[in-house]
């Protein structure tokens, strides 16, 4: 089945772009979430409207992103997490958990653009990198153990 994505989807393409994906696909998923619109001659001749957005979009996002990799350029996030006396961490800090806590301070950015050289299993401070395309940006993060109130 033709489609034209009117959002930008990972893995299939970007805004304005024609694919062929299978007819469960189109129907049960990306229809419903209005992610595409059929291929039909009248789609077809708004695909330029599509574009415009997609150039729009792009252009926001990467401005947007600037301002995030600036913000995080030299910035230290203090994440308090759960672990033994060794400091020794009973689940790894991941990229979700880390955008969790940068959301919390005002900075939003999805997982995938927050990247560990491996994960953080141990407290301590460790180096963390955003990337987006071009724009990188290193800030660090310093885990300490939770701190739980001792019941009597």
């Amino acid at each position: 089945m033709k489609i034209i994505l009117t959002e930008n989807i990972r893995g299939l393409g970007q805004i304005g772009e024609i694919r062929e994906v299978k007819n469960g696909y189109a129907r049960n998923f990306l229809v419903p979430k209005k992610l595409v619109v059929l291929a039909t001659a009248e789609n077809l001749k708004r695909i330029d409207e599509l574009k415009e957005k997609r150039t729009l979009a792009l252009e926001g996002e990467l401005k947007r992103m600037k301002e995030v990799g600036g913000r995080l350029a030299g910035f230290r996030l203090l994440v308090e997490s759960a672990g033994d006396e060794k400091g020794n961490l009973y689940a790894a800090v991941n990229s979700k958990k880390l955008s969790s806590h940068l959301k919390e301070k005002g900075i939003e950015v999805k997982p995938e653009f927050i990247l560990t050289n491996e994960p953080i299993k141990k407290t301590g401070l460790h180096p963390v990198f955003f990337k987006y395309y071009d724009i990188e940006a290193p800030f660090e993060v310093e885990v300490v153990l939770e701190r739980r109130a001792k019941l009597r």
